[in-house]
């Protein structure tokens, strides 16, 4: 079935050009950065189905800053609704997460692939999240890899790295293609996992489909919408609804 979705998505991108990537409202991460002394701001609603419960991020707000050609920070903080089948919600703060992007390599006549590296700690905020259930307990502490690069009329990149936390260790990888459809939509679509470090044939499998519409010079309409691939395992249903912002 995955095989089938990804060759219908490459018959629909086959008449764009090259230009999407990673990053919001994906999962998986791309190379690129913001420019130097700009600021990209993504302000989104986002929904997780999971067998016992709704877990809502409303909102989730991910700060960028450029601070090189070549480097950015990133500051991402949700209020987080969670609604247990059968039970009252609860909502409170979720995690701080905190990153610096740095491409070192970049897509040139020189190199076909651009890559980067994207080191972030998730910490917990002052708050009674971690006693309600809303948040896991902190310090986690993410360390990826991503590539990209173009293959005709596609734009081709992925991640890989490994999650330090309480609890076993984990690993995240994803495989993210996409394109521009015309002036102002690009789509993307993506398999992105994560699991255990020493048992990933366990990992929870993501296959994703999302777009970037441009609004005018500065804003996009960006969502995504996905499910688990695999049977009997979450989440049942991801979404990602938002605005994105530049200047």
């Amino acid at each position: 079935m995955l095989s089938r979705w990804i060759s219908a998505l490459f018959c629909i991108f086959a008449g764009g050009a090259a230009m999407a990537q990673g990053g919001p409202p994906m999962i998986t991460d791309d190379t690129e950065t913001v420019p130097k002394g700009h600021w990209e701001i993504n302000t989104a609603w986002t929904i997780e189905r999971g067998a016992d419960a709704l877990l809502y991020g409303a909102p989730l707000l991910d700060i960028n800053y450029g601070t090189s050609k070549n480097t950015q920070l990133k500051v991402e903080i949700p209020w987080l609704v969670l609604h247990p089948n059968g039970q009252h919600a609860i909502s409170g703060l979720g995690n701080t997460n905190i990153g610096v992007r740095w491409r070192f390599r970049d897509e040139d006549n020189k190199h076909r692939v651009a890559i980067s590296m994207y080191p972030q700690i998730e910490i917990n905020n002052p708050t009674s999240s971690v006693r309600r259930g809303l948040v896991d307990q902190g310090p986690e502490f993410l360390i990826p890899l991503q590539w990209q690069t173009v293959l005709g009329r596609f734009a081709i990149g992925g991640d890989l790295g490994y999650r330090f936390r309480r609890g076993p260790a984990e690993v995240i990888y994803g495989l993210i293609v996409g394109t521009e459809l015309s002036d102002v939509v690009e789509v993307m679509t993506e398999v992105h996992g994560t699991g255990p470090a020493s048992k990933l044939r366990d990992s929870e499998v993501v296959f994703n489909f999302g777009s970037r519409i441009k609004l005018n010079e500065h804003a996009n309409f960006i969502f995504s919408l996905g499910k688990c691939i695999r049977s009997n395992s979450e989440p049942r249903f991801i979404g990602y609804f938002g605005l994105q912002a530049n200047f």
